[in-house]
């Protein structure tokens, strides 16, 4: 037992001293790489002196219960892993402190009160015998301990869960607004979702990934992998995506473990997204067979949703079903148990005119057609007019100039007519807007001005024109960045490098060379961007009248020849090696996030020497490394890179070497590279040298020691 004692007496001073200096020097404090781990055991730390405080109250209300100096003892070893575990906790607390995403406020608060917790809890244990031999004192002391902890524990959870925490059961909750549908959507259903599962890690105390949630001017300014949704592309949003992806993958949102979004959420989300993603926008200024709408009203259980139609019609039988679908042309029921058929067309490039007339075969039942981006014609209007209790026509983006439109006044239950994007003119809009039954127009992109817009709106006074947002006279809105087109980032073969940008008349700007673009002098986009090796690409978009777009940045590599076997002639690092050799040639990328992945291999105070082999003689005319720069973190480029090739590995020759710029200053995180040409001819073998920085730079807070290269893949152009 004095044995214990005596240990801890030591360590605790020891512990705690290093926890103070830390403290004084907190600004210059970097952790190394071999420690980062531990911080993330901070969570699970932080509940053992919660637990040592709690258990050694309950001890003192039982004291009658035990022999005087077996009490004095438990109290005493109580005293002491409360002590022990919360300088322990202390220590991983600030270290995973250093990790970004943290409201610095909050942090401060935390960071204070626990260490101080721990100085008290040292204290406590220094002066245990004349406290304790003044029981009143010791019970006031033990409660004191109780109260700092709960303090200490809601500063942290306000971080990790939101403000007010501890206390949220107690808070006076908002009363619920009745439904109106005057309301807008998004806050009646779109934001309590984004409340429930997502802020609690993307808000003001606690911003992972950058991005901050608590207010729409925050959210829309997105995280560090750009905005968080393209409005009208669900398809390509970040948000959608992510929810999207398997509960397993580390990059699912939100992450395994935290509440899980339902499938009628994913589904509100992405409609939400597609049609335009509007905060303002009202229940009663979306149409009536929106699906925004639609899953919205369920949502929030509005007495005042809908009742569902009820059609006179027969279904159609099942062999008709099963012919009309086809891989790009899905027909469903517009609700369960419904006759009435929604159409709708997928893919541009893969559009059949021959499944439009194949709809005949249920022509009575379909209620719904969406045509929205496929090559339709003036000529097609006459097929669709057949559908005579169509009651939706979504033509949006479409080659229709509405020269045949006519043709749909033979649809008598049309009252949803959409032309967005397509060149209708007045004139031959004109020829359907008597229609009894159209209820609403919608007309955003289109050659109808302002002027033109009036008129009809004050002529036809029934019909709710929708024409998008409407910017004031002098207002110039900016551009939503290009949209990537390619889901990888290696790049083999002749893939080219495709952009797209949901508006019209966009001019896309790009370079491949890292450098800014600029909307006059860069590359124009007009083709996919074909690239020999490695390429940084940066684009913006750009239009008459419009403020170019932010930049967008992406990092391609080439790879057009595969090694059939790697080795590393040198061991990495014990703890950073990945899965050997065939680590840098499974073309599977690192995560800058977490540089203890497998996919990471890495060499600290000795060179990296790796061989590859070709069975059989290739054109390699150049070498890309793919690496890790993390400043803080004690990972720097290499000082030397050398390339060695040949057709006998026992006598290669060098056939190129670089060396990689160091930095002058901490710079953020970065998965960069490094490019070497190699001569023309066919080799076997390439051996790469690598020689790690052997010491940091004087401006950096370790100068001295040896730095660390991390290495996630080698390419071969």
């Amino acid at each position: 037992m004095n044995k214990i004692l005596k240990l801890s007496s030591w360590l605790l001073l020891g512990l705690n001293c290093l926890l103070l200096f830390l403290l004084v020097f907190d600004e210059k404090l970097i952790i190394p790489l071999n420690l980062s781990p531990l911080g993330r055991m901070h969570p699970l730390l932080l509940h053992l002196p919660i637990g040592f405080v709690v258990i050694m109250i309950l001890f003192i209300f039982l004291k009658g219960e035990f022999e005087s100096g077996s009490f004095e003892k438990i109290l005493r070893l109580s005293v002491t892993f409360v002590a022990l575990t919360s300088v322990v906790a202390a220590l991983m607390g600030l270290f995973l402190s250093r990790e970004t995403g943290y409201d610095p406020k909050a942090l401060l608060w935390h960071k204070w009160t626990g260490a101080g917790l721990s100085f008290v809890a040292y204290l406590f244990f220094v002066a245990f015998d004349s406290i304790y031999h003044n029981f009143s004192t010791f019970k006031s002391a033990s409660f004191g301990l109780l109260v700092l902890i709960s303090v200490a524990g809601h500063f942290g959870a306000e971080i990790t869960h939101g403000e007010n925490y501890l206390f949220e059961a107690f808070a006076k909750k908002a009363e619920k607004k009745p439904f109106s549908d005057k309301q807008a959507v998004y806050e009646a259903a779109i934001l309590p979702i984004l409340e429930a599962k997502c802020m609690s890690c993307h808000n003001d105390q606690k911003t992972k990934g950058e991005l901050n949630m608590s207010t729409i001017a925050k959210m829309m300014k997105g995280g560090k992998n750009g905005p968080l949704f393209v409005a009208g592309d669900a398809l390509n949003s970040h948000l959608t995506k992510r929810v999207n992806l398997p509960v397993e993958q580390k990059e699912h949102m939100p992450p395994k473990g935290k509440p899980q979004l339902t499938g009628d959420e994913i589904a509100l989300l992405s409609a939400w997204i597609t049609e335009g993603a509007d905060f303002k926008k009202s229940f009663a200024a979306f149409p009536g067979q929106s699906k925004t709408k639609a899953l919205a009203l369920k949502l929030v259980n509005a007495e005042e949703a809908a009742p569902e139609k009820t059609y006179t019609f027969s279904a159609a039988s099942e062999s008709d079903l099963k012919e009309v679908n086809t891989p790009f042309c899905s027909v469903f029921p517009l609700a369960a148990g419904s006759p009435a058929l929604q159409a709708e067309f997928y893919v541009t490039k893969k559009y059949d005119k021959k499944a439009l007339e194949n709809l005949s075969k249920v022509k009575d039942q379909i209620v719904v057609l969406n045509l929205a981006k496929m090559p339709v014609t003036d000529e097609d209007i006459n097929q669709i007019s057949g559908f005579k209790n169509l009651e939706k026509l979504v033509l949006n983006q479409t080659d229709i100039k509405g020269n045949t439109l006519q043709e749909l006044k033979k649809c008598k239950n049309l009252y949803s007519l959409a032309l967005a994007n397509t060149k209708i003119s007045k004139e031959n809009l004109l020829k359907v807007l008597d229609m009894p039954s159209l209820k609403e127009v919608f007309l955003w992109s289109t050659a109808l001005d302002e002027t033109a817009l009036a008129e009809l709106k004050k002529k036809y006074n029934k019909i709710n024109f929708d024409y998008g947002y409407v910017p004031a006279p002098n207002e110039i809105l900016q551009l939503n960045p290009p949209v990537l087109v390619n889901e990888e980032f290696i790049i083999k073969g002749k893939t080219g490098i495709q952009f797209k940008h949901p508006l019209k008349e966009v001019k896309i700007r790009y370079t491949v060379d890292g450098s800014e673009p600029d909307s006059l002098n860069s590359p124009l986009y007009s083709q996919p961007v074909f690239i020999d090796s490695y390429a940084k690409v940066r684009a913006l978009a750009t239009k008459d009248k419009w403020l170019a777009s932010e930049q967008v940045e992406y990092t391609f590599f080439k790879s057009n020849y595969s090694p059939d076997t790697a080795y590393l002639i040198k061991s990495p690092d014990p703890k950073h090696m990945g899965k050997g050799g065939k680590t840098l040639i499974d073309l599977k990328k690192g995560s800058s996030d977490n540089f203890n992945e497998q996919s990471w291999i890495a060499y600290r105070g000795k060179d990296m020497e790796a061989l590859f082999e070709f069975k059989a003689p290739q054109p390699v005319g150049g070498v890309n490394i793919s690496y890790l720069l993390k400043t803080d973190s004690y990972i720097m480029p290499p000082s030397v890179v050398e390339i060695w090739s040949g057709d006998d590995k026992s006598s290669l020759k060098l056939v190129g070497k670089a060396t990689p710029a160091a930095p002058e200053k901490m710079e953020p995180k970065n998965n960069a590279a490094i490019n070497i040409s190699l001569p023309k001819g066919q080799v076997k073998y390439i051996k790469l040298v690598v020689k790690p920085l052997a010491k940091l730079p004087k401006w950096h807070p370790g100068k001295g020691e040896p730095a660390w290269f991390f290495v996630d893949e080698v390419f071969f152009y």
